[in-house]
């Protein structure tokens, strides 16, 4: 089956004083894959994605729709990331937060984007003038996932985005990423939930032990939660040392 390359990782390396970290991690995702990054807590998955996002210092090469990670804007543009830390000032509202997001993007009709996703997603409009100080966890999880999915970019980087949601929520993320997928967007995603990396992966990636593995496309959970605790299991693609 051929492949146009959507991201291409040569070498990632970014280390701690401690020497952990993430060591010479290679790999490359497909146009229009969903790809889901499976591990254990301390991983590595958030030192990776923050590198990747360019978030965070690192040695290697990567290259994003053939652009390269030393031409940052352009790669960023391509770019749609939803950070572990999702970081809202907490004296704005939502709408404000949304139309600085569109003016700093360069995203005309985001604000009415966001609402289409947000509506999607169960955030009230009554939510969108209060203080985002005032919003529970899970509204603030409903803000983020609506924002960075009004985002329109060919890649999509999100670090555990079923965190802190709902059952109802779950379901409706679930089918807005297999509609990524179905669009031709690529999408890497980080979980701890190996359910939800099988129901919804074309390919799954581990970390394990220090090393980055290719699974491949598996869809029974018993061979995933193998590759995170025996050895020989999956392609290893990169050497990464635990953070």
């Amino acid at each position: 089956m051929s492949c146009e390359v959507a991201l291409r990782v040569e070498g990632l390396t970014r280390l701690y004083a401690s020497g952990a970290g993430v060591r010479e991690a290679s790999f490359s995702l497909c146009t229009g894959e969903v790809t889901a990054l499976v591990g254990p807590n301390g991983a590595g998955k958030t030192t990776l994605f923050d590198a990747l996002a360019l978030q965070a210092g690192f040695t290697g090469e990567l290259e994003l729709f053939g652009v390269p990670n030393h031409e940052e804007v352009e790669y960023k543009r391509r770019m749609a990331y939803l950070p572990e830390a999702r970081g809202f000032p907490p004296f704005l509202t939502p709408r404000v937060t949304v139309r600085l997001a569109e003016d700093f993007w360069l995203q005309k009709g985001l604000l009415a984007r966001f609402q289409t996703e947000a509506e999607r997603l169960g955030f009230a409009p009554a939510h969108l003038d209060v203080l985002i100080s005032d919003l529970s966890q899970g509204t603030r999880e409903k803000l983020a996932l609506a924002l960075v999915f009004s985002r329109e970019a060919p890649f999509y980087l999100l670090d555990e985005p079923e965190a802190h949601l709902d059952p109802i929520v779950r379901a409706q993320l679930e089918s807005r990423l297999q509609q990524l997928g179905r669009d031709g967007k690529t999408v890497l995603f980080a979980t701890h939930d190996v359910h939800l990396a099988v129901r919804l992966a074309d390919r799954i990636l581990v970390i394990r032990n220090g090393r980055l593995f290719d699974l491949g496309a598996v869809k029974r959970v018993e061979e995933v939660l193998a590759a995170l605790v025996e050895p020989g299991s999956g392609e290893e693609v990169g050497d990464a040392r635990l953070d």
